[in-house]
């Protein structure tokens, strides 16, 4: 009979050719994410963005059942903040480190393959930061919160690897008495300073750190560094596996900080400030410059203001369409230390004349997954300042049609829906602009889009009553709703986002639905049980779900 620990053989002998397999395979996802999208976006390019509505085509059966299951909130319970398909994707990846990680753990040369995968996985979590290499993304087509998601796996895989290497590796000597004199040696010493930066940057990319400090968050990560070096000196073979990934990121880095400082020119049109006695606390920046207009509706960039902090750069969603040339509009809502910063800086007399106030941008970033002018339906969904991605969605599909030659489908007219919720009905006022622009757009024979405004107001929260101890109503002041001036209805709780999305579906038979999604995690996991549910062999809801936090 085999000896049980011939089970536990490793799949390939060679650790460092398990640790070059491992690496690749998940290239080779990313290389299959690439290839699903690359199509498109070429086809895009080689129309010069003149892109057109889908015809109306019955869908396969088995396609339609297919992606009604993957683009469904995940029924595990603890896993309910992930879709489906991401979850499949990460069991994909939980699997190759099983498989590659796979060990008998009998002699000591046995722990190094923790080792090797730790060094892999450091330098797939290089390559794929949504900030740190827009190379990346720009040339795979993958979008921001897919490569965000394969950047957490990676990370969280490098760290458990190194913790098993380390623990195993210890333990060891501990119990054949020779820690003592291992640990003089500078290989292990910078292998364990390597580790420790690991620990303090999974610590702090915790959700409670990322919420609540951001800035630490931040500043933590960039002791990469020190990880990076310690693992080249202490793997034999490390600069292969944390080069590539590094080289990109330098050389991203080194233009975009040259471009920032040196060629780009930003300066501030206007600061709007509402506070949060009129209905939300919210800054709107409005910047003008070369290259700080998105390429693409709902993009994202990092921006620093150096009379609050030389170093500190924060995302935030740019509002305004890519038809806004040389224009970025920015909703900063105050949540965290570094945004109320700037809240109490707009707030000061004086620094509401934009001239007063220095703005640097990084951006933009981000590669959607949707080309939404290619859906004659489109959409939107919204909570709070989750309001940014839509309206620039919004505007783009207004604003690029404008002179264009009507849609085959939808009665020769893109169809825009939006449903924003809000706790306050001041709240709306945030964009009421911009909604009120586009509005008179769409009223023009010469656009050839519709566009259909349903705000929910759910207000602030109201105790039931003394004996109702622990539930809550919301409730809506009636006279409030005079306040707003803009298009659309306003209504008074809840949105049930099912109904919603099945009435727009009724509406426009035969034809497939583009739906963003963007808010509190309820919002969206509603959002995608109403794209599953509403999807049939007549027409299909594709979801884009917008990242609110990193």
């Amino acid at each position: 009979m085999q000896p049980l620990h011939y089970a536990f053989r490793p799949v390939i002998s060679d650790q460092h050719t398990a640790a070059r397999a491992y690496f690749l395979c998940v290239l080779a996802m990313l290389f299959i994410e690439s290839m699903l999208r690359v199509p498109t976006y070429l086809l895009s390019l080689w129309k010069r963005g003149n892109v057109t509505p889908r015809r109306s085509r019955p869908h396969w059966a088995p396609y339609v059942w297919l992606h009604s299951f993957l683009v469904r909130p995940s029924p595990a319970p603890v896993l309910t903040d992930h879709h489906v398909a991401l979850l499949i994707r990460c069991l994909v990846f939980i699997g190759l480190n099983v498989l590659f990680g796979w060990n008998r753990i009998r002699y000591s040369t046995d722990y190094q393959i923790y080792g090797w995968l730790t060094i892999a996985n450091g330098g797939l979590a290089l390559l794929l930061p949504t900030r740190g290499t827009n190379l990346f993304s720009l040339v795979a087509r993958i979008p921001a919160p897919i490569l965000l998601a394969y950047h957490r796996w990676a990370g969280v895989a490098t760290v458990v690897h190194a913790s098993m290497h380390f623990g195993l590796t210890v333990t060891n000597y501990v119990a054949t008495n020779q820690f003592d004199v291992v640990v003089q040696n500078t290989r292990i010493r910078i292998g364990i300073m390597a580790w420790t930066a690991l620990a303090l940057i999974f610590l702090t990319s915790l959700r409670i750190v990322r919420r609540r400090a951001f800035e630490v968050f931040a500043y933590t990560h960039f002791l990469f560094l020190v990880f990076v070096a310690g693992g080249l000196y202490h793997a034999a073979y490390g600069p292969e596996f944390l080069l590539p990934g590094l080289i990109l990121w330098a050389l991203d880095r080194f233009w975009r900080l040259c471009y920032s400082f040196k060629v780009r020119q930003i300066r501030v049109r206007s600061i709007t400030h509402y506070p949060a006695a009129f209905g939300g606390d919210v800054v709107k920046i409005q910047l003008e410059g070369r290259g700080v207009a998105a390429s693409l509706p709902a993009q994202m960039a990092w921006i620093q203001i150096p009379g609050l902090s030389a170093l500190n750069w924060h995302p935030f969603t740019i509002a305004s369409p890519p038809e806004d040339h040389q224009t970025a509009t920015f909703a900063i809502r105050g949540l965290g230390g570094y945004t109320k910063e700037i809240h109490k800086v707009a707030g000061q007399e004086g620094m509401m004349d934009s001239a007063a106030l220095k703005i640097r941008v990084d951006g933009p970033y981000g590669v959607g997954r949707l080309q939404w002018a290619r859906y004659p339906i489109v959409a939107l969904v919204a909570g709070g300042i989750g309001i940014t991605p839509a309206i620039s969605i919004a505007s783009h599909m207004v604003k690029r049609a404008v002179g264009k030659p009507s849609p085959h489908t939808a009665g020769g007219q893109w169809r825009v829906y939006l449903l924003w919720t809000v706790g306050d009905i001041r709240d709306v006022r945030w964009f009421v602009p911009e909604l009120k622009e586009l509005a008179a757009l769409t009223s023009r024979p010469d656009v050839p889009v519709t566009l259909s405004v349903l705000i929910h107001v759910t207000d602030r929260r109201k105790k039931a009553g003394n004996d109702d101890v622990g539930r809550w109503e919301y409730e809506m002041e009636e006279e409030q709703t005079m306040e707003y001036s803009g298009p659309g209805d306003i209504m008074q709780g809840r949105p049930d986002i099912v109904e919603w999305v099945k009435n727009i579906r009724e509406k426009n038979p035969g034809l497939d639905v583009a739906m963003s999604v963007c808010g509190p995690q309820p919002l969206k996991n509603a959002g995608r049980t109403a794209a599953a549910r509403a999807s049939n062999r007549d027409g299909l809801v594709f979801v884009e779900e917008e990242v609110f936090e990193f």
